[in-house]
C-alpha cells in the first residue's frame, strides 16, 4: 500500500524527471517536482486512465466517466464535449493532433479548438492509441483489434489473437510493442507481427521503454518483465500489487505505479517502493 493514497493508481506521464504526473481512481492526481510528491485537484471523483501532452500546462487526462481533462499549468479543467463512452487512452503528435480512444469502438480527434469522432469501422472496445510523426498513429483494443489512421479513416490490421490488448509502445515506425490479456506480446515492425513468449498467463497491462534495447511491459500480482533480445525475463519488483502503467526519463529513472497506491522506482539496478 502506498504512503501517498491508498487509491489505485492506473497511468503516469512526465515531462523530465522533475516533473512527473500520476493519476488514478477517485479523481486522484499526484505530481513530483523532482523533491517531493504533491496531491492535485482534479474537481471530480474521476478515474482517470490516461494521459498525453506537450507539456505540463498542456496535459490532457481521460477518464473512465467518459470525460477528458486538461491540466494548464495551474489548475484541472473538464473539456467541452458531448457525452462520451468510457475513456480509455490517449496519444498526440501535437498541440493541434490529439487522439482520444474509448469503449465500443470510439476514437476522437482534436485540432487544437475541438473534439470530433473519427469512423474506426468497430464497435470492440479500444483501450490504447500510440503513434509517430513518421509512422503515423495506432490503436488497439479487445479481441486482438489493432487498427491504423489512414488519412482520416482508421483501417484494421491483420493480427490474429483473441487477447484483449491493453498497452502499445514503439520507438519508430518499424519497432512497436503490443501486450495483453493471458501473456500476449507482440512485437510489430510496420508490416507484420511476431508474437513474442512471455512464458505467463499473467495480463501485461502496459509497456514502454527508455530505448529499443531496454522495454519493459508490468501487470498481473507485480509483474514485470524484461525484454532481452527476443524473450522475456522476470525481474524482481518488491511489490505484488498489481501494476498498471509505466513510464520513465532514462534507463536508471523509471517508475511504475498500481493498485492501493503503489509507486516503485528502478534506479538502473533493481526496482525500489517509493516512500
Amino acid at each position: 500500500m502506498g504512503s501517498l493514497t491508498e487509491s489505485h493508481l492506473i497511468c503516469i506521464k512526465g515531462f523530465g524527471e522533475n516533473d512527473i504526473f500520476i493519476g488514478g481512481a477517485d479523481g486522484t492526481m499526484l505530481h513530483f517536482n523532482g523533491s517531493e510528491w504533491s496531491k492535485m485537484d482534479t474537481k471530480g471523483r474521476w478515474a482517470i486512465k490516461n494521459m498525453w501532452g506537450t507539456g505540463s500546462d498542456n496535459l490532457y487526462a481521460v477518464c473512465t466517466d467518459g470525460k477528458i481533462l486538461k491540466y494548464d499549468g495551474s489548475e484541472w479543467n473538464t473539456e467541452d464535449t458531448e457525452n462520451l463512452p468510457p475513456m480509455t487512452g490517449i496519444w498526440g503528435l501535437a498541440a493541434d493532433e490529439i487522439y482520444a480512444c474509448s469503449r465500443i469502438g470510439k476514437i476522437l480527434k482534436y485540432d487544437g479548438s475541438e473534439w470530433q469522432f473519427m469512423i474506426t469501422g468497430t464497435d470492440v472496445d479500444i483501450t490504447r492509441l500510440w503513434g509517430c510523426k513518421e509512422g503515423g498513429m495506432y490503436a488497439v483494443g479487445y479481441d486482438g483489434l489493432t487498427l491504423k489512421l489512414d488519412g482520416d479513416r482508421w483501417s484494421r490490421l491483420t493480427l490474429i489473437s483473441g487477447s484483449e490488448l491493453y498497452g502499445i509502445y514503439g520507438f519508430g515506425p518499424t519497432d512497436m510493442y503490443i501486450v495483453g490479456s493471458d501473456g500476449a506480446t507482440y512485437k510489430f515492425n510496420g508490416s507484420d507481427f511476431t508474437e513474442i513468449p512471455s512464458g505467463t498467463m499473467n495480463f501485461f497491462l502496459d509497456v514502454w521503454g527508455p530505448n529499443n534495447e531496454m522495454v519493459f511491459a508490468v501487470g498481473d500480482e507485480g509483474m514485470i518483465m524484461y525484454l532481452d533480445g527476443d524473450q522475456w525475463t522476470r525481474i524482481e519488483s518488491n511489490t505484488e500489487e498489481y501494476l498498471t502503467a509505466i513510464w520513465g526519463t532514462s534507463e536508471d529513472n523509471i517508475y511504475a505505479v498500481g493498485d492501493n497506491g503503489v509507486i516503485i522506482h528502478w534506479n538502473g539496478e533493481d526496482w525500489k517502493l517509493v516512500d
